[in-house]
């Protein structure tokens, strides 16, 4: 047995759930559940440059199976902070910025999303905003994709092989306070 092979089954212990065999898709499958959202980790290779996503779905009854989210929120982290940050969005770097109004949240993080009036009240739900910021600066992620009604994908720039247990296990409990969130949003 590899170690990949043992690091997966260790790693499935945190979704209390096992490896599934998705080989023609995907190099590391890993589902189960955390705090009763199903979860899965996923990685196209286990090297570099392939990092590794995490995904929790909050459609747990299946009630919008088949339908487009009802909103869709894409949480990134800033390029240019600071006082490069005027020079950033001059560039085009950080283009898109749109406050949010939250100072922990608009330091470091973008939120981009169709629907101004829900993004604002999802990131100004209580402690939110410090959730995203400490996930960010622990798990490094590039995309972070909140869909209503859906669940919640983390895209993660470390590879599978390089990833430590307890940063994946720490990643998937604060998506599941969030998804708790979503969940009743």
């Amino acid at each position: 047995m590899t170690s990949i092979e043992d690091k997966q089954k260790n790693f499935a212990t945190i979704v209390d759930g096992k490896v599934v065999d998705d080989c023609e898709r995907v190099a590391v499958c890993i589902k189960g559940s955390v705090l009763g959202f199903p979860a899965t980790i996923e990685a196209i290779k286990p090297d570099f440059p392939f990092g590794t996503s995490f995904f929790l779905e909050t459609d747990v009854l299946h009630e919008h199976q088949g339908t487009k989210p009802s909103f869709t929120i894409v949480v990134t982290p800033k390029v240019a902070k600071g006082l490069s940050g005027f020079l950033g969005r001059l560039l085009l770097i950080d283009a898109h910025e749109r406050p949010t109004g939250i100072k922990v949240f608009d330091g470091e993080l973008l939120a981009h999303s169709e629907d101004v009036d829900i993004c604002q009240r999802f990131i100004g739900y209580p402690g939110m905003a410090e959730k995203l910021r400490d996930l960010q600066r622990f798990n490094g992620f590039r995309e972070f994709h909140i869909q209503g009604g859906k669940g919640l994908c983390l895209i993660c720039p470390t590879n599978f092989k390089g990833l430590s247990y307890d940063v994946a296990r720490e990643t998937l409990q604060v998506m599941a306070t969030i998804a708790q969130v979503l969940f009743e949003f």
